[in-house]
């Protein structure tokens, strides 16, 4: 400010100096030295205007929109200091305008508008996650984040989101990946050891059957070896407490006996909820779903994995319609020819006779029988035709009616315009009274007179359809009514109605966005030829000719459309993610596949014999079920290498990194395991930390990338 002073002083000392006299200048320079740049710079900019060509004003007001820019500037700075991003963006766009040659200036407008931006994406993520798309809102406060790393609301917001989508572990148990082979176990013998490793409880249904099984799995962890266990022998578990789980049969009633169902409302920003209830009960096969179309909401009460499904399949579809701009030209062209020529004679005759006393009178006379007898050859009167005229005309002319209307409409919604006027058209009704006809009197009638309005002028229909490349098929139909001559359709009393005349065309066409497209052709054409000549001479040949006069007008009416469209905003195509997903088998809904591809992690071994060490390699498995699984899988009693030997090696890891060697003598196998009943339809296996002198097949229990679980027929005295 301190600057701004001296510069005014500055200015005010020039103009004294200079004896300036110039009301404007006077007004500029006590402006400038109060420090009202804004009022100074348009003060100058009118001295300016006065005197374009002198170089003191131009340099003053240059001077005046430095400091200007400068007074925006700060002042922008402090309203973005405070946040308030809208303010100073103003004063920094004010700033620029002023003074373009400061970069500094550019900048903050560029950092106003990223911050701006993110407060927008905040907005949007929060309006996102009310109405429960997750994927959506985390992506739009991701964005707001990315533009402003200290928008600390966003953060939490991920924060919050990211803790509701952590996918828990469905039936908890150790994260450590197990190595199970078992050959011809019990069903429950085989969950027992699951439980004990896994530190579970497990329940089954009174209907599942204790069957021998046979199993090879290498390296997955307590959830995927227990997802394949069960849907490779006919069974589904459902967690019923944090470290519970009740195992069942695969069928229709029991998963209506135990499935748990969730109520959730849709509700919808774009698409109809009317349509989309079809679309989630043909793919989903969902029965109790209701349509609220006041707020444009679904409701359905399903299973958890149906309603994660409606929900991916909703927002696919709940996207923004396109919508696109039509400039529209109609254009009536009037062609007018007129042409006379020939020669045109007199074309009257009188006879007439005179008194002889009062002269020639056009006016009726009156003779007594004197006057009459006295009538001789002198008495008569006759008027020849004795004038002629040579016609040489030629006219021609050209009008144009315009119309130049512009639609804005909406995806598969048509838009029709009218441009014209309304003719009234009389109507008449005539209704026989009944009963008249029977009794065979002359029949009483009534007329009933209406009237009724038609459209003549010109009418437009388009319905535009816009397609994932910006290319537009258009539905077009238009239709031009000309109001035509009168005619009598009554004489008494009489009754005069006017004719109409209608062009019309409707065609379908594909265009791209800004291309214009005109259309022609729908043309009417009316000729007609008058011809005025001597009687009798008129028809001879050649001498006819000279003696006739000949009209020739012709009138033709042509209409041109001409179409320009211009897309307002494109169709929106959801990520492919959201437009393909995994929905389950045919019995069950899931959100994942039923045996889901992964990526393992093979650490290679290190023997305390070698002196090469060798890093962890990660081996990532082709999608296929056959590779994570080997249920069916026999393994045959001569290959079990614990057969030959009462004494088993379980690896464990040395002190030195390698491996190890540890006896275990098995004396006898693996007794049957007996279920303790918990309910009336259940059973349970608890886990168990109980140790004795004798070693079980659950006593060779370890955990760890090496751990080995052995079945009774591997087991062998």
């Amino acid at each position: 400010m301190q600057h701004h002073r001296s510069f005014s002083v500055g200015i005010l000392v020039v103009c004294t100096l200079a004896g300036c006299v110039s009301p404007e200048l006077k007004q500029a320079n006590r402006l400038a030295g109060e420090g009202k740049w804004d009022q100074a710079v348009a003060a100058y900019q009118d001295a300016q205007r006065k005197a374009p060509f002198d170089g003191k004003i131009q340099r003053q007001l240059e001077q005046a929109k430095t400091a200007a820019a400068a007074d925006h500037y700060a002042f922008g700075k402090l309203a973005f200091e405070n946040h308030r991003l809208a303010d100073a963006l103003h004063e920094f766009k004010l700033a620029l305008g002023l003074d373009p040659s400061k970069g500094e200036y550019h900048a903050m407008i560029t950092d106003a508008l990223r911050l701006k931006e993110s407060q927008v994406q905040l907005h949007a993520g929060k309006k996102l996650q009310n109405l429960g798309r997750v994927e959506e809102s985390l992506s739009a406060f991701e964005r707001a984040v990315e533009l402003d790393p200290t928008q600390t609301a966003a953060l939490n917001h991920i924060t919050e989101l990211t803790k509701q989508q952590r996918v828990a572990k469905m039936f908890g148990g150790s994260e450590e990946p197990l190595t199970l082979r078992f050959q011809d176990a019990k069903l429950k013998e085989v969950f027992d050891i699951l439980a004990r490793t896994a530190n579970v409880n497990v329940l089954f249904d009174k209907e599942v059957r204790d069957e021998p099984i046979t199993i090879f799995i290498k390296d997955l962890p307590f959830d995927e070896a227990l997802h394949l266990i069960l849907n490779t022998n006919g069974l589904i578990a459902k967690k019923v407490a944090p470290d519970t789980i009740l195992v069942m049969p695969n069928n229709a009633p029991k998963q209506a006996q135990y499935q748990d169902l969730m109520m959730r409302t849709f509700y919808l920003a774009n698409a109809k909820a009317k349509d989309a209830v079809n679309l989630v009960r043909t793919m989903l096969d969902s029965k109790k779903i209701h349509v609220d179309e006041k707020v444009n909401a679904i409701v359905i009460r399903d299973e958890p994995a149906k309603l994660q499904l409606a929900e991916k399949l909703l927002f696919a579809i709940d996207q923004r319609e396109p919508e696109v701009e039509l400039d529209v030209e109609v254009l009536e062209v009037n062609r007018t020819k007129s042409m006379k020529y020939g020669i045109n004679f007199a074309k009257q005759l009188g006879f007439g006779i005179t008194n002889g006393a009062s002269g020639i009178s056009t006016s009726p006379a009156t003779f007594n029988l004197q006057q009459l007898m006295a009538i001789g050859s002198k008495s008569y009167l006759f008027t020849l035709p004795a004038s002629m005229l040579t016609d040489f005309f030629k006219q021609q002319s050209d009008a144009r009616t315009l119309a130049s209307p512009k639609l804005r409409v909406l995806n598969n919604k048509a838009a029709a315009i009218n441009v014209g006027d309304k003719q009234p058209i009389l109507l008449s009704t005539t209704n026989v009274l009944p009963g008249q006809a029977a009794t065979g009197a002359v029949p009483t009638t009534s007329t009933v007179t209406s009237i009724e309005y038609k459209d003549v002028g010109v009418k437009l229909t388009v319905e535009p359809s816009i397609n994932a490349l910006d290319e537009i098929a258009m539905k077009l139909k238009i239709e031009v009514t000309r109001l035509g001559d009168q005619v009598i359709l009554q004489a008494s009393p009489e009754i005069k109605q006017f004719k109409f005349g209608t062009r019309s065309a409707e065609t379908f066409l594909m265009m791209r966005d800004d291309e214009t497209v005109v259309l022609g052709g729908l043309i009417q054409g009316e000729d007609r030829k008058s011809r005025s000549t001597v009687p009798i001479l008129g028809d001879i040949p050649y001498l006819g000719e000279l003696l006739t006069a000949t009209t020739v007008d012709r009138v033709e009416t042509e209409v041109v459309l001409t179409i320009t469209p211009r897309i307002v905003r494109s169709l929106t195509t959801p990520p492919i993610a959201d437009q393909a997903f995994w929905s389950g088998t045919d019995q069950n809904y899931a959100t994942s596949q039923l045996f889901p591809p992964r990526a393992r992690t093979v650490s290679q071994s290190k023997h305390t014999t070698s002196s090469a060490t060798a890093s962890g390699v990660a081996l990532v498995e082709p999608p296929s079920p056959a590779d994570a699984v080997e249920s069916a899988k026999t393994v045959p009693p001569a290959t079990s290498v614990h057969q030959e030997s009462a004494t088993l090696n379980t690896r464990g890891a040395s002190p030195a990194g390698g491996e190890t060697a540890v006896p275990a003598t098995v004396t006898n196998p693996a007794a049957p395991i007996a279920s303790t009943p918990v309910a009336t339809s259940a059973s349970s296996i608890s886990p168990s930390n109980e140790t004795n002198g004798s070693t079980s097949s659950s006593d060779l229990v370890a955990r760890g990338p090496a751990m080995t679980i052995l079945g009774p027929s591997d087991l062998s005295a």
